[in-house]
Order: C-alpha cells, then structure tokens, then sequence
C-alpha cells in the first residue's frame, strides 16, 4: 500500500526523536520502524515501548535477531550489539518521529487526507488507498489509529510528493486533537457521528465535539469532506470553518449533497451505484454491499476529486475493491462436511454498524447468525441492544446464536426465531453452531471485537479455506 520506502538517515532519526546514539554506528538508513519485534526485519527501527504487560526493552535482542538496524530506547540494553537512539520517554520520541515525518512530507509538497468517524473509518482508508493506488499511496496499515499508530505511520512517510491517507481514532476528548496537531490533514473527513463509544461520552454531542476536533489540526485552507444526513453537519462544518478550511464539501443521501447517492443496487459481485457529483450524473460498480458502503465511497471520490484526480476515471475502480475482510467478506465452502456460505463482518460492532449490517442483508438473508456482545456503550447497552431486535426479526433467521448476557437477554425476547442458542463464549458458539448447519445456509457473524465473534469467524475461515486447499491438492503452512 505504500508507494515508496522511507529511507531516514541516524543523525535525522536523532534529530526527530530527540535523543543521542549509543553502541556501534548504524550501518545505514533505516527503512522501516516497528513497535513489535517480531516484525522486524533488516533496516527495521525498532522501538522500544514500556507496556503494563510486557516492556519493549525484553525484546531488543529478538528485534535485533530479525535483522533491525537499530533500536529505540529509554534505557541501552546490555546484551544486544545494537545501535540504540537513547531518549528520555520513548512514546514522545515516537510522536517526534511522527511529527518530523510528516513535516518532511509537507516540505516535499506531499498531501494527506486524515478520516475519523463512528462508523467505517478502516474501510473507507482502505477503499481511498485502493483508489489512489495507481498514482501512489502511502497509508496506514490494519487499524493503526491511536496514539501509537498514527505516529507510527506518519514516521514512516517517505519525503516525496506522494499522497497518504490516515485514519484516526479515538477513546477520550482531546486524543484526536493530539493526533491531527502532527498529523496536519489537507483534507480531514468525518464518516459518520454515532454511539459507538457512549461508554466513553455522556452524550452524542460530545462524541460530536470530539470527532470535530479532526479540524485542529487541518492546514490553513483545507478541505472538510461531511456527511450530510448526519444531524452533526451543521455543527461541524461550523467547526471546520473555524479552524480554517477553505471548503466544505457534503456527500450522502441529502439533495444537496455535493456528491450525492442516488441509488445502489445490489448484485452478486456487489452494487451498481448511481450518483449525482454537483448535479453530473456518475455511475459505477463497488465490490461491496451495503448502502453505507456505497455512501462511503462518495466520501473517498470526494477526497480523491479534493486531490485533482477526475472522479469518473478514480470510480471505475471501486468495482475491484472489495468487501474486506471482518466487515462483510464473503467465504464459502464446507465446514464439517456442510456446504455454506459465511459472511464475516466480525472485525467490530456498534448500533450504527449492526444497523447497517442488517440493512444490507435484507436481499439475501442468512438461515443462521452468529452474534456477540457490542461493548463499551455504557449505561445505555441495555437500550442499544434492544434497538436491535426489529432489524433481526425482518431477516428472520431460523438459528441465531448469541454471547454475552446482553445479546442473549435480547435475543430471548424475539418471537419470530425458531432456535436461540445463547453461550458464554467463541467455543461454545462454535459447538452450537456445528450442531444446526444444513446444506446452503448463509451464515451472518457480527459483534465487537472484544466480545469474541471473530474467534468463532476464524474458525469456520480456516476450515473454509482448508478446505479449498484439500479440493486443489494445495497446502497450507501453519501460522
């Protein structure tokens, strides 16, 4: 995904990072830094972070087996002829290098578009990489989002031109702030405001305020790219307009969405999407399903049109991108001799995400769905996983399997469902749903990470996947 390799010198690392050399001389440019060792390899920084459950330091020497070129640290290890850049606190030296990254990449006349949301950050910066991708792209690899990957990624930001792409997250007021002040967005983008962390919020408008402060950060007469159904758009376009930005541009379902969804309708590879972009007629093909998929893609045409790139051209695309892994990919084969198909939307889940989800199965629902826990919503859990309840009943599955006592207590209460088989955990899930598959069915997994879907997803894919292998004569190494 990312265009071209950093290659950073010992004395601009020092410089980044504040800190001094110690050992032997590096033996040249670093050409890549990492917080886990066992991803090192040769010309790896890597760096050194204390943890409440491990400590960096411990894993200098495997780094260093794996070939990294260096090391940064707070303190020099004694048994590892390593090159360290000594420095006072190594989580600040990180957003330093982070920092320094980024500026190089502004001197160099690179732009970067930065997105938040409550919903659908990861997939949209994984569809706007997919689009700038011909021209180069450098963007934020799996969920790096917070306080570490979002350094992590800018320190590795090659000092060219080249377009990058930075998901932002957060879990409290003012990390985002934090966050967009070094990673400096041409172009910040907001998805979507939604519950998905009132466990950590009191209410919707301070998640509002939070997610707004993507704008603080934004460089003087940037470009805010909102969505306009969003009963937000006011507040944060005014907040937008206050920190700067020269544009504002809308995109969704609203007429007067400068990039606006007309249609999306559903086919085997995907959608066929019809849309309006300030009143000129746009169709394409997106390898996902689900509408919000479809919503969001008028978001990234908006960065990339934001970027200079013809919008017509960059949307022929999107009929490759498709759904990705955890949110919405699609496997089939046997699990246990039985011919199914799985729809693996396990990567997260809150009431906007599972809304949408059901939404987008309402074509071709599944005869079983798997369901975990949606956590870190607080007092109002209760409430939110009620709210789920009509969205399930017009799928009607015939099996649904529930973890967590939230989940299961809602569940209980469906009178349309003739199996509800609540558990206390993946295995047993597992277990249960082996017991109810017939030939055929759809099978539907979904929850937050934290509350086990995804062990249950993992499963049915190795053997889904093995079983492929098996039908090829192909082999699979073990991971």
């Amino acid at each position: 995904m990312n265009a071209t390799s950093m290659r950073i010198d010992a004395e601009t690392l020092a410089s980044r990072a504040g800190g001094n050399w110690a050992g032997p001389a590096v033996g040249g440019d670093v050409t890549s830094i990492e917080i886990d060792s066992r991803r090192c390899v040769e010309g790896s920084l890597f760096v050194a972070l204390p943890g409440a459950q491990a400590d960096g330091h411990d894993f200098i020497s495997a780094a260093a087996d794996r070939g990294a070129a260096a090391a940064l640290v707070s303190r020099p290890a004694n048994d590892a002829d390593l090159p360290m850049l000594v420095v006072d606190d190594v989580q600040h030296a990180l957003t330093g290098l982070g920092a320094g990254g980024r500026k190089a990449h502004i001197a160099a006349g690179g732009r970067l578009a930065a997105i938040t949301g409550s919903v659908g950050k990861t997939g949209s910066k994984e569809m706007l990489a997919h689009l700038l991708q011909p021209g180069g792209c450098h963007a934020s690899r799996a969920s790096f989002n917070n306080h570490l990957g979002v350094p992590l990624t800018l320190a590795a930001l090659p000092d060219t031109p080249v377009d990058a792409v930075q998901e932002i997250g957060m879990n409290a007021p003012g990390e985002i702030s934090a966050l967009s002040a070094i990673a400096k967005p041409d172009i910040a983008v907001i998805t979507r405001i939604a519950d998905s962390h009132a466990g950590f919020f009191d209410s919707l408008d301070d998640i509002a305020d939070a997610k707004a402060e993507i704008f603080d950060g934004l460089r003087e007469g940037g470009t805010a790219i909102l969505n306009r159904n969003d009963v937000y758009f006011d507040l944060l376009a005014a907040r937008a307009h206050d920190a700067g930005a020269g544009r504002i541009i809308s995109f969704g379902t609203a007429e007067s969405s400068d990039f606006r969804l007309v249609s999306a309708e559903r086919q085997i590879e995907g959608m066929q999407v019809n849309a309006q972009v300030r009143g000129t007629s746009l169709s394409f093909g997106l390898g996902m399903h689900g509408t919000h998929w479809a919503t969001n893609a008028l978001a990234m045409l908006a960065v990339c049109d934001s970027l200079g790139h013809d919008v017509a051209a960059t949307a022929g695309r999107l009929a490759s991108f498709a759904n990705l892994p955890g949110r919405g990919a699609v496997s089939s084969g046997k699990f246990d001799g039985t011919a199914i198909t799985l729809i693996d939307d396990s990567y997260n889940a809150g009431p906007a995400s599972m809304t949408a989800a059901f939404a987008s199965l309402a074509a071709n629902p599944p005869q079983i769905m798997v369901l975990s826990e949606m956590l870190e919503l607080g007092d109002g859990s209760a409430k939110a996983h009620t709210a789920l309840a009509p969205g399930i009943m017009s799928l009607r599955p015939r099996v649904v399997i529930t973890i967590g006592a939230e989940m299961s207590r809602m569940a209980a209460e469906l009178p349309c469902i003739s199996d509800h088989e609540p558990v206390a955990d993946a295995e047993a899930a597992t277990d249960r749903l082996r017991a109810h598959l017939r030939d055929g069915d759809i099978v539907f997994i979904k929850g937050s990470n934290g509350s086990g879907a995804w062990r249950v997803a993992a499963t049915l894919i190795k053997a889904l996947h093995d079983d492929d292998a098996s039908d090829t004569g192909e082999t699979h190494d073990a991971a």
